[in-house]
């Protein structure tokens, strides 16, 4: 690790986490040194990396998306770690899961980061700077700024809102909730920020054929690509409509041809637009913690196998759709089918789960954004090019050179039927669709199915969860954040 990194995380890992224990130690860091640290481009460039290894490091967004995952129809989950969730209404409160405040407390650790670096770069003089890269860099600051409230609020509702660094006394640890609108109103100027003065290519980083690190950094078209989650969420088709046509319609990220080049190694695919890029380190970095779980304790639904059409005969006949293929296979150590789609061919050797990418946004997300809107907003003149577009998406089932790693089936996967209007010449028989066929492209990634199960049928998501009431679909808030934070109030479905 380089020196000058490893000194930054220690100083802000010492004193910005506002989660932190009430009194600290004043002797265990340099005020001075905190000061004097932002003095040049160079540092303003490793102090972004550090937020950005604190946004992705195994306890903060990775964990997170387990929590998200556990929640939906596509996971089966009456035992193991988080099998919690899967029963709401007997929670009870965080203390009773293990690790439960992690991604909490971690995804605030990056908020601590990133105010400090918001406060301190400005001060940095603009001729340290080459072309427009402070505006840059701060513009990546508010990306991440606004992401991590993003997930935080849809994970627990109403959050704290801190938008400045905290270093006093024990009074600084007392913040109340803000309301969900609220921190959603702040993740909208955050992104608009970002989308406002980010490149559509952070060309600053080298495009290497293995990593290709640009896509592993902010940009103004995945900034663009919240914000049309965003618009889904409040209905506002207009927005979300005109925001996913200006990224498809960008350039930089066409559809993949092969799907299974998403995730195949080295990954980076041409429809990445925001992609956690990990290697190998000990322990469950970065997507390690989800592939690990995936199969264990995490098992897949019954409900997902009747979505695939899948092989006449698991793991004899030849497959039908790419998409189950090659996510489902075996596991190394349970009976249960494991789910491969973030598990490389090379298994949970040689760091395998650690290296693998996870990836946020892609294009096929936009598209599945940009038919919704339209057929929400007029199903009649809308309906063929949606038909169409799920079509394109049906195609790309059929990959006649797949070679399954997991089982010894015929070479290839013979795709699935293409819809006719018949099928779809309503607009319930369409959103039924477009919603199943979103489902089946995007299982298993990001929270994708958790978010949209709150915004298309809340009733069904507290079905699935056994939840009581609409607060019961927050988590509930850390038991000892709840301590250090004399102003925080719990969420009322676990008081």
């Amino acid at each position: 690790m380089n020196k000058m990194y490893k000194y930054l995380l220690i100083i802000l890992t010492l004193t910005l986490s506002y989660q932190c224990e009430k009194i600290l130690d004043q002797d265990a860091y340099s005020s001075i040194e905190m000061e004097v640290f932002y003095d040049s481009q160079s540092a303003a460039e490793v102090g972004i990396t550090g937020c950005y290894n604190r946004f992705f490091n195994e306890g903060s967004y990775p964990q997170l998306i387990c929590y998200f995952q556990a929640s939906t129809d596509d996971i089966k989950q009456p035992t193991g770690w988080l099998f919690q969730l899967k029963d709401r209404t007997n929670l009870g409160s965080s203390s009773s899961i293990p690790g439960f405040s992690t991604p909490w407390a971690s995804l605030y650790t990056t908020v601590a980061n990133v105010n400090f670096f918001l406060e301190k770069v400005p001060e940095i003089p603009n001729e340290k700077f080459t072309d427009n890269r402070k505006k840059e860099l701060l513009a990546e600051g508010h990306f991440l700024r606004g992401i991590c409230y993003y997930y935080l609020a849809m994970a627990w509702g109403d959050v704290p809102l801190v938008l400045e660094l905290k270093t006093g006394g024990p009074e600084d640890n007392s913040i109340a909730k803000s309301s969900q609108a609220e921190v959603l109103a702040q993740v909208k100027a955050e992104l608009t920020i970002a989308a406002n003065d980010l490149p559509a290519i952070m060309s600053n980083y080298a495009d290497d054929a293995v990593t290709n690190l640009r896509k592993g950094r902010a940009s103004k078209w995945a900034a663009k690509a919240y914000l049309a989650r965003l618009a889904l969420m409040e209905e506002d088709w207009a927005t979300a409509l005109a925001l996913s046509d200006e990224i498809i319609n960008s350039g930089p990220y066409p559809l993949a041809t092969s799907w299974r080049s998403i995730f195949e190694e080295p990954m980076n695919s041409s429809e990445s637009i925001f992609e956690q890029q990990n290697d190998y380190s000990p322990g469950f970095f970065g997507s390690g913690i989800f592939g690990w779980f995936m199969g264990f304790d995490f098992e897949i639904a019954e409900e997902v196998y009747e979505l695939f059409d899948t092989a006449d005969t698991l793991m004899v006949s030849q497959g039908k759709d790419i998409r189950w293929e090659f996510m489902y296979g075996d596991h190394p150590w349970s009976a249960n089918a494991a789910i491969r789609k973030h598990v490389p061919p090379r298994g949970y050797d040689l760091g395998g789960i650690e290296q693998l990418n996870f990836v946020l946004i892609r294009t096929t997300e936009l598209y599945f954004n940009k038919y919704e809107s339209l057929i929400e907003q007029n199903f009649e003149s809308n309906k063929q090019s949606a038909l169409d577009f799920l079509n394109i998406i049906r195609a790309r089932a059929e990959d006649m050179t797949f070679e399954n790693p997991w089982w010894s089936v015929p070479v290839g996967t013979i795709g699935i039927p293409a819809l006719i209007m018949s099928d779809v010449d309503t607009k319930e028989k369409m959103i039924k669709a477009i919603r199943d066929e979103k489902r089946r492209e995007m299982v298993y990634e990001d929270g994708i199915r958790w978010l949209d199960l709150l915004r298309w049928d809340k009733e069904y998501a507290k079905q699935i969860t056994n939840s009581a009431t609409d607060y019961h679909l927050f988590l509930p808030i850390p038991a000892d954040e709840l301590l250090r934070n004399e102003a925080l109030v719990q969420n009322p479905a676990y008081q």
